[in-house]
């Protein structure tokens, strides 16, 4: 059998053994803000969040694309300037770049699998506080 058939044969078993499913695609943040790649030697980081029920973390933001998918619970994710929202178990959402923001898990403890699509030399998340001068956060707009 040569390759092609092969991978066509491949590619037919396959597709009737795996599922797929489209949990998110889009052009912009939650809060309809653009995304943008960061430059330098492209790092793809992954990690499990897990927030405590009644927990609100600190304000950060993400000076890179950030997809997170909702395996457990609920948060609420308000920016420093008040836009919000609930995202449940199963939601996905691209958070928003740049912008102070915190998460706050609602009812029970929230886990959330995170997606980071940064570069070698630029963090994933940097807190508010630590970060006086904006190089990686935005203003915020009533400041």
């Amino acid at each position: 059998m040569n390759f092609l058939k092969k991978s066509l044969f491949t590619t037919i078993l396959l597709s009737q053994i795996l599922q797929s499913q489209e949990l998110l695609k889009t052009q912009t943040s939650w809060d309809g803000g653009s995304i943008a790649y960061p430059k330098g030697k492209a790092e793809i980081t992954s990690i499990k969040l897990k927030i405590d029920e009644g927990v609100t973390s600190k304000f950060h933001c993400h000076p890179v694309p950030t997809l997170g998918y909702i395996l457990k619970g609920s948060v609420e994710i308000e920016t420093i300037d008040g836009k919000k929202v609930v995202l449940k178990e199963g939601d996905s959402a691209v958070e928003v770049m740049g912008t102070i923001h915190r998460g706050k898990a609602v009812d029970s403890s929230v886990e959330i699998l995170v997606f980071y699509a940064g570069s070698v030399d630029t963090p994933t998340t940097v807190l508010a506080e630590n970060d006086p001068d904006y190089k990686h956060c935005k203003k915020a707009l009533n400041n």
